[in-house]
């Protein structure tokens, strides 16, 4: 075979080989291995340049002697030396000898006769992204044919490793972007704006690979609310020493973090926070992560914005409370109690003038009946104000609808849970008492029934309430909605669930409510920009 088709053969297993690989480590080690065997070569390693942080951020080898293995390649991975300085400077063009190789020269112990080495620029469509350095025993130059081919190689491995840059960062950010998504099914959940900021940081630190993520308020004066600092997990990048200035890779320290440090800054739309998130790498800000960070920040503003409608509806049914306890008091004790007044004084009227008029015994078991009555709306007022925790919940469900029982002499045909989950929200709790307490005010004042079938459960997702009674039922079509149903059906609102009422004339009434347990009655979830230097001021 001549030369010309051995080069060719080469060449094209090399593009066959480079182009079967789909990430940076596999192509590397294609390369590297294919040069050194088939160009018959004793060693090989490469460079890899990150043109964005503008340093080299790894480096790999193939065959590399003694002197220059040893301490995981320590030779190789710290000071300067020529051909990386020609690259960073624009004057590494083509493949070149290098025949004052500092490395060679400084490395000590078996260097296995290599003196120098050819480097070879890697670059594709103009973007610098490393350099490959092939060597030999001897002390004889690489050829200009050599050089030649080495030249081509390049131009083949660049575009290899252009494309494998690429597909990891694509691959990259498409799964920061599902675990944004999931991290945003979470906040979503939670019903408290400091729980929420603090898992935004702990997260953000974690999904995007950050060093530490910082949530700022800036409403008046820049105060941290939330933090997450991570030790390093990973190797920093080759710093390879430098006396010139111009050439010098360290920044000054953070706002997070002491170390040296690249630093973002991300509004939270419609709020005063800020994110910042830093990393101890130099230049490590790709513009995907302003992208990424963006897309954190409009997760965390929707979760915050769901907080504060929730707080909303919250004060508002506080205020709707307040009004029917008002209502209640008003038109039920208040009421009664009067009558009881009325009938006391014309009891004590009759008694003066005929003690034993059969009237006055009727007064006060009419008084009694009042006075009953208005303890056990009484009672039920003061569990209104003061809500029993989840765990005493059920019990005490238990024990008012025992006194309801004495007192007016209706029949309960009980199902309720054995308990419920401790971590239930106490104020949803309060509202679904409401809602049990006005459905049963109705048939006891309207329904006049003897019988009452209540049946309380839950899954993963619901809770279902079902009240039906024995009662006169009534035509809803044809009824005007009190106070009492429509109280029932804006506490079932603001819980975010459904009711429907079934009744017909001299049939009964049966109400059936679904109420979702997420967000309302879980107090917490279920357990998953341009860049800048800490010097701002007023960031």
């Amino acid at each position: 075979m001549s030369m010309s088709a051995e080069r060719i053969h080469l060449l094209k297993n090399i593009a066959e080989a480079l182009n079967e690989a789909t990430d940076i480590d596999t192509t590397v080690t294609r390369l590297l291995n294919l040069t050194v065997h088939s160009l018959g070569l004793q060693t090989a390693w490469i460079f890899r340049y990150d043109p964005a942080r503008l340093y080299f951020v790894e480096m790999g080898a193939s065959g590399l002697p003694p002197a220059l293995a040893n301490n995981d390649a320590h030779a190789l991975k710290v000071g300067w030396c020529e051909c990386q300085d020609r690259f960073v400077r624009g004057r590494l063009h083509t493949a070149v000898n290098i025949v004052r190789c500092s490395r060679l020269r400084d490395a000590s112990g078996d260097k296995q006769g290599l003196v120098f080495h050819a480097s070879v620029p890697l670059r594709s469509h103009e973007k610098p992204l490393g350099i490959l350095n092939v060597a030999s025993a001897g002390k004889k130059p690489f050829s200009a044919d050599t050089l030649s081919l080495l030249r081509i190689i390049g131009y083949q491995v660049a575009v290899a490793l252009d494309r494998s840059t690429l597909l990891l960062e694509q691959s990259r950010y498409a799964g920061r972007l599902r675990a944004l998504a999931n991290l945003a099914n979470h906040l979503i959940l939670t019903m408290d704006t400091n729980d929420i900021l603090n898992q935004a940081c702990q997260q953000l630190a974690h999904i995007l690979d950050y060093d530490a993520v910082a949530i700022f308020n800036t409403y008046d004066t820049m105060t941290l609310v939330a933090q997450c600092v991570r030790d390093s997990t990973y190797e920093m990048a080759y710093r390879y020493d430098q006396n010139d200035s111009d050439k010098n890779l360290s920044s000054p320290p953070g706002l997070l973090i002491s170390d040296d440090v690249s630093g973002l800054w991300q509004e939270i739309p419609q709020t005063p926070y800020r994110i910042r998130a830093e990393s101890r790498q130099i230049r490590a800000f790709h513009p995907f992560d302003r992208d990424l960070l963006i897309t954190a920040a409009w997760h965390i503003a929707a979760a915050l914005e769901n907080v504060r409608v929730y707080e909303k509806s919250r004060q508002e049914a506080q205020q709707r409370e307040r009004r029917v306890l008002a209502a209640t008091l008003h038109d039920s004790v208040n009421q009664r109690l009067f009558s009881a007044q009325l009938l006391t004084r014309s009891a004590a009227v009759l008694w003066k003038t005929e003690p034993e008029h059969p009237k006055i015994e009727e007064f006060l078991q009419r008084i009694s009946t009042q006075l009953v009555q208005s303890q056990i709306e009484m009672r039920q007022l003061i569990g209104a104000l003061r809500p029993p925790s989840a765990a005493k919940w059920i019990n005490q469900l238990k024990n008012d609808l025992s006194h309801l029982t004495m007192a007016t002499g209706l029949h309960f045909d009980i199902s309720l849970p054995d308990q419920i989950p401790t971590w239930w929200n106490r104020e949803a709790l309060y509202i679904l008492k409401g809602i049990i307490d006005e459905s049963l005010h109705n048939t006891l004042q309207h329904g006049q029934a003897h019988h009452v079938q209540l049946h309380l459960s839950y899954d993963d997702q619901n809770l279902y309430l079902h009240i039906e009674d024995d009662g006169k039922g009534f035509d809803p079509a044809a009824t005007e909605p009190g106070y009492g149903s429509r109280t029932i059906h804006e506490r079932v609102l603001s819980l975010g669930g459904q009711i429907y009422i079934h009744s017909q004339p001299e049939s009964g009434t049966r109400i059936m409510v679904t109420l979702p347990l997420q967000p309302y009655f879980y107090s917490s979830p279920p357990q998953e920009p341009k860049e800048t230097s800490h010097h701002e001021k007023n960031p």
